[in-house]
């Protein structure tokens, strides 16, 4: 399979460069998908953009692997994959309200928040077009664009004037760590909850720690629930808060040693901490190395329910020159007792992570916990304008959870023995 990548690489660089053909070093197999492409080009009965059959050709090869953790990212998907490495979205930074075109708030520090904008603002036009009738998914469609480009917005203040603006697109940080709270402040347990793993995961874990810490944390719940992963050099750094050095995941490839992966001991800071994880089936990925390692070094146990079993490492090429990526299973996840967390591309294996105190969840709560979980509360700077405007966002209150209640109790009888 290396080699065909190889291949493929040169083949997206030279495209447009000349013919391939008479590269008599490549492989076979490389000559023989370049005279396809050339003749399709030039005799197909019409005419075909040469970028798109080329990309064809590299989604077949990629579909013909049968592997669901294995595809192809195309133009349009491009700005997502870069979305989800850096945890950053490129835009404005506002975050709206329900499903009309209202700021709840802007992203403090965003290119909105310099612009002016402010609560209670809702859109008009963008660019001329008018977007008063639109739904929210509309408005933000017209707003987006490629980074550093630039878009003309007109919005309505809420007492009815109105507010012209120019902003430039820009990388936006989105927030990986959600829910930072004391659930039972006395004991001293606290809750983070991780929503993913990218770049910045590890600084914004450290800003919790920070804020629980100062009154005196004790205990914790590490929430990974619907959490699917993302970067693994960030799982690694945050299980290596928990620990003391030492391994964390092993990753087996293909015609090699296993590659250990090793938690850097600088960056612990909390493994004498009681610690519970919680799991559901839709952690995955990052989420079930993290809580593996935690779990089978003895920093932690797992409560909830068994997590989904995606226990593959991935490797990223990006084809500049061609316009794509390739997304595929390079290897897979093993925990540092060796055990095998791919559970989906073998039926006889059971993968995934088993909890030590199971908890089943209805579908119905299950819903309401990752709505409550995947909500963005308001900065403290725009907290009281928001409850003013909104009032509803000050009314919510959290589902029940019986996870986290078990999760508690444990914690509670831990720090009481």
């Amino acid at each position: 399979m290396g080699s065909v990548l190889t291949g493929i690489g040169v083949f997206v660089a030279e495209t447009f460069l000349g013919p391939i053909l008479t590269r008599s070093m490549s492989p076979p197999e490389e000559r023989m998908i370049g005279m396809v492409h050339e003749r399709l080009l030039h005799s197909y009965v019409e005419t075909r953009d040469p970028e798109w059959l080329m990309h064809r050709a590299v989604k077949g090869m990629l579909d013909g692997l049968e592997d669901p953790y294995t595809f192809f990212v195309g133009p349009k998907d491009l700005q997502r994959l870069d979305e989800d490495s850096t945890g950053k979205l490129i835009g404005i930074g506002v975050i709206l309200d329900g499903s009309t075109a209202v700021v709840r708030y802007p992203h403090p520090g965003g290119p909105a928040e310099g612009a002016g904008i402010l609560p209670g603002d809702r859109f008009r036009s963008v660019n001329g077009l008018d977007v008063s009738q639109m739904n929210t998914n509309q408005v933000v469609q017209a707003i987006k664009g490629p980074r550093g480009s630039s878009v003309d917005l007109q919005l309505e203040r809420a007492d009815g004037s109105l507010f012209t603006t120019h902003i430039v697109r820009q990388p936006v940080q989105k927030s990986t760590v959600g829910r930072v709270e004391y659930l039972d402040r006395n004991s001293g347990i606290g809750h983070i909850h991780i929503r993913s793993f990218a770049r910045t995961t590890p600084a914004e874990l450290d800003q919790a720690l920070d804020l629980l810490s100062s009154s005196e944390l004790r205990g914790l719940v590490l929430d990974l629930r619907f959490n699917t992963g993302g970067i693994l050099d960030a799982a690694i750094d945050v299980a290596a808060r928990f620990l003391k050095g030492g391994p964390v995941c092993s990753l087996q490839v293909r015609n090699g040693e296993d590659l250990v992966r090793m938690a850097d001991p600088s960056l612990s800071r909390a493994a004498a901490l009681p610690l519970v994880v919680l799991l559901n089936q839709h952690s995955a990925s990052g989420s079930e190395v993290l809580a593996g390692a935690l779990r089978d070094r003895g920093a932690g146990i797992l409560v909830g329910e068994r997590s989904y079993g995606k226990g593959v490492y991935q490797q990223v090429h990006r084809y500049r020159t061609g316009n794509f990526a390739l997304k595929f299973t390079a290897g897979y996840y093993l925990t540092p007792s060796g055990r095998l967390l791919e559970g989906n591309t073998e039926p006889t294996r059971g993968g995934g992570l088993i909890p030590d105190l199971p908890v089943a969840v209805s579908v119905q709560t299950s819903n309401e916990i990752r709505g409550w979980l995947g909500y963005d509360f308001p900065p403290a700077q725009y907290r009281s304008k928001v409850y003013e405007l909104f009032p509803r966002v000050a009314e919510l209150t959290p589902p029940e959870d019986p996870v986290l209640s078990v999760a508690l109790q444990h914690l509670q009888e831990v720090l009481q023995a």
